[in-house]
């Protein structure tokens, strides 16, 4: 791997700065950072901490929470890494903060609680920086993140919806070790039945070239050599593999979904009713206007075959 490069120096950063948010409590590491740096062995940097809000409860106590506990991770990140500069990004409506760049030389990461997916699927878990991580910035830390069903469950919908080649990286090693479990499709299905696309569009995507993507901002990152043709590759086997094993009541509940009606028993999984995102996204299905709705409904029963 290349040091001097800003990716490698971005990773530094990140791991530098990562220690400080990981004190908060109500936040666990979710994304590419959890998935490179401590599920698997640095296949890829990644410099971005990404963030779930922990606790379920309504969105202004949530704002709020997360406007304090970046406001401490601010002054400890100043007092412990020499030659930082930090940019609170604000929330519009409220005026609190709601992210938080950090610069140090020419190296910049986020710090990005995700407001509106609160709360989670599956328990979170403890987990070590992995063994090439520790050999290559020669520091030793742990993480509280999302659990591994919960880290691909969220990554298969990012991959479908944004179709970037760091989302398809992350998605083409899962194929090529544990594969989507069943859980990790459950996951899946929730972070779906919360998004605010279409569901059908998130199932069906039309691709994109991601040749000048990952030319220009991903094929600097890879420790493991992929090319963009093997990451389209897997981005097709994720929409194939969803569609041939859901079963007959995953399809159902995502209709119930889509109806404004949900039938919470048909996926198994408890709590998700409690989810802010998933409440949100049934207010904005309620509220369509009615030949809308049955379009779209329409739709989604006819990729679903239900």
């Amino acid at each position: 791997m290349k040091r001097d490069t800003v990716f490698f120096r971005q990773a530094e950063l990140l791991l530098r700065v990562l220690p400080v948010v990981n004190e908060e409590e109500i936040f666990a590491l979710k994304g590419g950072t959890a998935i490179n740096f401590f599920l698997r062995d640095l296949p890829r940097l990644s410099v971005d901490i990404d963030l779930t809000y922990l606790p379920v409860n309504d969105r202004t106590t949530a704002l709020t929470e997360i406007n304090k506990a970046l406001l401490r991770i601010s002054e400890r990140v100043e007092k412990t890494i020499p030659g930082v500069r930090l940019f609170p990004k604000r929330d519009h409506e409220f005026n609190l903060v709601a992210g938080l760049l950090i610069r140090r030389g020419d190296a910049t990461i986020k710090v990005e609680p995700n407001s509106v997916l609160r709360g989670t699927v599956f328990p979170t878990e403890t987990r070590a920086l992995c063994q090439k991580a520790q050999d290559l910035f020669e520091l030793s830390i742990e993480a509280r993140t999302l659990s591994f069903e919960n880290l691909y469950g969220g990554k298969a919908c990012a991959a479908l919806d944004r179709q970037h080649p760091r989302d398809l990286f992350d998605i083409n090693l899962l194929f090529k070790n544990e594969g989507l479990t069943e859980k990790v499709r459950k996951a899946f299905i929730v972070y779906l039945a919360s998004h605010s696309r279409p569901m059908v569009e998130i199932l069906n995507p039309q691709w994109g070239d991601l040749r000048p993507v990952f030319e220009r901002e991903f094929q600097d990152m890879v420790v493991e050599p992929v090319t963009a043709e093997e990451l389209r590759i897997a981005g097709g086997q994720l929409v194939s593999r969803l569609h041939e094993e859901m079963t007959q009541e995953e399809r159902e509940f995502l209709i119930s979904i889509k109806e404004g009606k949900p039938q919470w028993d048909l996926l198994g999984v408890p709590g998700i009713e409690n989810l802010p995102a998933v409440k949100w996204k049934l207010q904005n299905i309620r509220r369509m206007a009615p030949m809308k709705h049955r379009k779209a409904l329409q739709k989604l029963r006819d990729y679903l075959g239900v």
